[in-house]
């Protein structure tokens, strides 16, 4: 493994846990962490990774269309530049992970607390942290040679 890929795997991890960290406390993915994470894809940079952005398009679309209060503009943000150092296919395989996690643990959550059907709808989680778990999974995935 080369230098700017170790640099590369450990300031991408690090990311993950500002953006999660921010995220529960902030509810919201500060720009400058989604900057971050896209000017860390220059260490080990991939062109076929720029098709990596278009992850975020599904996250865009659910925003803009279907439920514009119930996704930030920061998890597209931080999708995007994900997607510049994971690629499309990682990236939405982080993205599934994430979702899927984030389904489980609201799940839980609810269940846990005895939330009626009205009131789970209305509660809202930070996405970030299962997000960044995801990403990371499809980030150790890539480096042990694992593909989607």
């Amino acid at each position: 493994m080369q230098v700017n890929s170790i640099v590369q795997a450990v300031l991408f991890f690090c990311i993950m846990l500002w953006a999660a960290y921010t995220d529960i406390r902030k509810k919201e993915i500060p720009p400058y962490i989604c900057i971050s994470t896209a000017a860390l894809s220059v260490l080990d940079f991939k062109v076929i990774n720029l098709l990596g952005i278009l992850a975020a398009l599904p996250l865009f679309i659910i925003v803009r269309w279907i439920a514009p209060e119930r996704l930030g503009g920061g998890d597209i943000k931080f999708t995007a530049a994900v997607g510049l150092i994971l690629g499309l296919q990682m990236t939405n395989c982080g993205l599934i992970i994430g979702f899927t996690l984030q389904v489980l643990i609201f799940i839980s959550y609810a269940l846990v607390k005895g939330m009626k059907k009205q009131e789970a709808l209305n509660h809202s989680m930070p996405l970030a942290p299962c997000l960044a778990v995801g990403f990371l999974v499809a980030y150790l995935m890539k480096l042990g040679g694992i593909h989607i």
